[in-house]
C-alpha cells in the first residue's frame, strides 16, 4: 500500500469517528450542581464500564446486569430472558440526550444482597480514584483509554456534557464527590425515566 493509498484509508476513519463524536454531541443541557454532576458521573461511569458490543442512543431503555462479578449492558430485559437469565438484574439504565445515564435501580437491590455489595465496592473504587486524580474529569481521562471505542466516544461525551452543566451554574473546576447509594437505592420501584423521550 502506498503512502497516498495509506493516509487516504486513515482519512475515512477519521470521518467515521467525527462522525461518531457529532451523534454523541450532548443536546438539551442544562445547569448541574456539584451533587448532581457526581451523581450523573458516577453511575454514567458504571454503565460505560459495562460490557456491551452495540450503539445506544438516546432515549432508549437498556438492562443493566451483574453476571460473574462483571457488569454487561444488554438489550434485553429480565422478562425476555425469562428462566435463561444469565445473571443479576441491576436496573433501568436510559441515555438521556445530555449524555449522562439515567439507572433506576430492581427492587432486589437491597442491603445484603450481592448487587448492592458490588455497587458499594464499585463506589469505594470511584471514591478513591477520584482522591488519587482530584477531579472527576482526570478520572474519565485515565479510564476510557482502557475501553472499547463505542464506550470511549460515550465517555467523551460524558465529560463534555458534565463540564458544560457545571459551568452554567457557575461551578466549574468543582470537586466532585460519591453519591450515597442508599439515595440512588430509594428510587426503586419507580419506572425508567422516560423526560428525555
Amino acid at each position: 500500500m502506498s503512502a497516498r493509498e495509506k493516509n487516504t484509508h486513515q482519512d475515512k476513519g477519521l470521518v467515521l469517528v467525527l462522525q461518531d463524536l457529532q451523534a454523541a454531541s450532548p443536546a438539551q443541557l442544562r445547569s448541574k450542581s456539584s451533587d448532581e454532576a457526581a451523581e450523573d458521573y458516577c453511575w454514567s461511569a458504571l454503565v460505560l464500564s459495562a460490557a456491551f458490543g452495540f450503539r445506544v442512543a438516546p432515549g432508549h431503555t437498556y438492562y443493566l446486569y451483574l453476571s460473574e462479578r462483571r457488569w454487561q449492558l444488554s438489550l434485553i430485559s429480565p422478562q425476555e430472558w425469562g428462566h435463561r437469565l444469565h445473571g443479576a438484574f441491576v436496573a433501568h439504565c436510559q441515555l438521556r440526550h445530555d449524555m449522562t445515564w439515567s439507572l433506576t435501580f430492581d427492587p432486589s437491590v437491597v442491603e445484603g444482597s450481592v448487587v448492592h455489595g458490588a455497587l458499594l465496592q464499585y463506589l469505594a473504587g470511584i471514591r478513591s480514584q477520584l482522591e488519587e486524580s482530584g477531579n472527576w474529569e482526570a478520572l474519565l481521562r485515565q479510564g476510557e483509554r482502557h475501553l472499547p471505542y463505542q464506550q470511549r466516544v460515550l465517555t467523551t461525551a460524558l465529560s463534555s456534557s458534565l463540564r458544560q452543566s457545571l459551568t452554567l451554574s457557575g461551578q466549574s473546576g468543582v470537586p466532585l464527590g460519591v453519591p450515597l447509594l442508599q439515595d440512588a437505592i430509594s428510587l426503586t420501584g419507580t419506572t425508567p425515566d422516560a423526560s428525555d423521550d
